[in-house]
């Protein structure tokens, strides 16, 4: 198993990055934000595995037939980035909504509609006068001796931690894109209390500010950022202010050690390998470290963003890679879902049956006071 998972991750190597385009919980508007923010990149590809090399499996099986390689062109194989393979045939791809929305309006990608959103977006002001928001300055997958006890055992869980010892560079793609902005995490708390009060706490997907475009994103004080209005729930059904996607609740400071999410806990982690996208939904999200100051929240550190990865949702996220971005790797999805599922045995059980059916994962996060100066122009 090991000479082919380091191949798996070369090209890019594991990025564990927080695409939190999710939701705040199980309940609710579920999972309206989460499959059409998580279906952007990949919904174009969600055909069968036709495409993918079943032909060469079948016509070259155990008959001299089969050996005339009469079926070995592709005919797809010159579709371009723009197209997709159907009928053995290259087609252009047609954009969600057209391609584009009337102004005031935002595409339905479930639906395929442009529709008019029934709440509204925060206001700017709530978000430059936040003095609490934090940006995730550091983030690591870390390996598997470290984790949340997430099934009350008194010994911690992250089975996603045994990649680290198959490919010790994992990391380093992470690092890299937190350092140039390439992922900036926001985290913005309605209001601070440390004397174990709730609150909420949402999570919000930015940009650097093009004022501070050359400085170093992993030193927060060093940037100034923007808000992606990707970052809420615009198909929310109610009026009002539009929820964001990603809400821990409760929130809770003991002094200085911080708790938040739980059981409830749902929102999205992609991890690009070898140019593949996956989408992974991660439930029992919960997040837990060491905060200062009383006053207002400055740094978080020794922190840990802890959770799980459903069997199910680890192959649905598979499947839902077009099958020209996989035919790039050398890889079909059933060589992948074997690789990985070889790797990453379910070792949580969430439904209660007494069998394991999901996967823990645990990262290390460190967060610092930021900026936050509006919303990302569109």
């Amino acid at each position: 198993m090991k000479q082919y998972f380091p191949r798996l991750l070369t090209a890019v190597g594991l990025v564990a990055a927080l695409a939190l385009v999710g939701c705040g919980s199980e309940a609710g508007n579920g999972d309206t934000g989460t499959v059409d923010a998580g279906a952007t990149d990949t919904g174009s590809g969600g055909g069968t595995d036709t495409t993918g090399g079943g032909s060469d499996t079948t016509t070259g099986g155990g008959s001299d037939a089969g050996a005339t390689d009469t079926g070995s062109a592709d005919p797809c194989d010159a579709c371009t980035e723009n197209q997709e393979c159907k009928e053995g045939k290259c087609v252009d791809k047609k954009p969600p909504c057209g391609g584009k929305c009337p102004e005031g309006e935002i595409c339905d990608l479930k639906a395929d509609k442009c529709i008019k959103p029934s709440c509204t977006l925060p206001e700017e002001k709530t978000l430059t006068g936040n003095t609490n928001i934090n940006k995730v300055i550091s983030l690591q997958l870390l390996d598997e001796k470290k984790g949340c006890d997430l099934n009350d055992d008194a010994s911690p869980d992250n089975v996603a931690g045994k990649i680290i010892g198959i490919y010790a560079a994992a990391n380093d793609a992470i690092k890299d894109a937190v350092k140039d902005g390439s992922i900036v995490v926001l985290m913005a708390p309605d209001s601070w209390k440390t004397d174990k009060s709730e609150f909420t706490m949402d999570l919000l997907l930015g940009d650097i500010d093009p004022s501070t475009k050359d400085c170093d994103a992993s030193a927060a004080d060093k940037c100034k950022y923007t808000v992606n209005k990707s970052s809420y729930d615009q198909l929310f059904s109610g009026k009002g202010t539009c929820p964001a996607l990603v809400t821990f609740d409760p929130t809770k400071v003991d002094g200085d050690k911080m708790e938040a999410g739980g059981d409830k806990q749902v929102f999205n982690l992609s991890l690009p390998v070898v140019g593949i996208q996956l989408v992974l939904k991660i439930s029992k999200a919960q997040i837990n470290g060491t905060v200062a100051d009383k006053d207002g929240w400055k740094t978080t550190k020794d922190a840990m963003l802890c959770g799980v990865i459903g069997k199910d949702d680890l192959e649905k996220a598979i499947d839902a890679v077009p099958d020209d971005v996989l035919k790039q790797t050398g890889f079909d999805k059933a060589t992948i879902k074997s690789l990985i599922g070889g790797v990453l045995k379910p070792d949580i059980d969430t439904d209660g049956d007494k069998e394991p059916d999901a996967i823990s994962i645990a990262l290390s996060m460190e967060t610092a006071a930021a900026t936050v100066t509006g919303y990302a122009k569109d």
